[in-house]
């Protein structure tokens, strides 16, 4: 009787110890659950600037990452493409945001990943009567040459030139692939330091042009045929609308630890899901 007595204790010892063992291999130290019952080990801050056209890609990034990992605190500003490539140079910030390649000009040893691409596209007032502009045409408007809409089609009134102020990747690819790499935006365009105020402008004057990316276009404003093809998304993305730049983020070096995960977040499934609500995925 004894014996079998200290046989069922030593059942009973095993199946509590690996019962303590299992709870105690559930969650590694320093894991906290997150949404969708994963773990996560992810803490600490990052700091995004530069690109407008990029930063509400990069919030809503941002804000799914936070959600999944509770422990990350993210702030993302704007300020344009070459501020977030001075401040990933410099170490201002983990991440810099830039809606164009990176140049020979910019600092040496920076990184740039493509999270999606983006195309720009010339809007003006919902009012004017034009539908097609032709590439050349926008180019003489911008320039300072065709100065009336009545030279294109439109109105006997002044055409009010509205641009991006530099430095801007959205400026740098309007100029480098409408206007010539070697031409200047008319000096008495009124310019502007982010998308939203620029499209907030176009969108009060009936006789304004200016250029956004298509992330920002709605229906404040107007957008012409370029050549006889449609801006749209479907167009941009099966290149008959050929006005398509990469959106990258910017870091110095290869990216590491808390950046790498974020910017490997950004490219990955759920993030290019993200990625193709306003704009083109990879």
């Amino acid at each position: 009787m004894g014996k079998k007595i200290n046989f069922m204790l030593v059942i009973l010892t095993l199946v509590l110890s690996l019962a303590l063992i299992g709870s105690g291999c559930g969650k590694k130290e320093g894991e906290s659950p997150s949404p969708g019952g994963e773990t996560s080990s992810l803490s600490g801050d990052l700091k995004l600037t530069g690109s407008t056209t990029v930063q509400p890609l990069a919030q809503d990034l941002a804000d799914k990452f936070m959600e999944k990992n509770p422990e990350v605190r993210i702030a993302v500003t704007g300020g344009g493409s070459g501020v977030g490539i001075k401040d990933a140079a410099e170490g201002k910030a983990n991440i810099g945001m830039a809606s164009r390649e990176l140049k020979d000009t910019d600092p040496p040893g920076l990184v740039a990943t493509t999270i999606a691409k983006d195309a720009v596209v010339v809007v003006f007032h919902p009012n004017n009567p034009i539908n097609e502009l032709t590439k050349e045409k926008v180019k003489e408007i911008f320039i300072g040459k065709i100065t009336n809409w009545k030279e294109v089609g439109g109105e006997d009134t002044p055409i009010i030139v509205h641009a991006r102020v530099a430095p801007s990747g959205t400026l740098d690819f309007f100029i480098e692939e409408f206007l010539g790499k070697d031409e200047k935006v008319v000096a008495t365009a009124k310019t502007h330091a982010s998308n939203g105020l620029l499209r907030q402008s176009v969108s009060a004057n009936e006789n304004a042009i200016g250029f956004l990316s298509m992330g920002y276009v709605d229906e404040s404003v107007k957008t012409p045929k370029m050549d006889g093809v449609e801006p749209t998304m479907e167009n941009a993305k099966s290149g008959t609308y050929p006005y398509v730049r990469p959106l990258n983020l910017v870091t110095k070096g290869e990216s590491a630890d808390l950046a790498k995960s974020f910017i490997d977040f950004a490219t990955s499934p759920e993030g290019q899901e993200i990625a193709g609500k306003d704009y083109l995925p990879l």
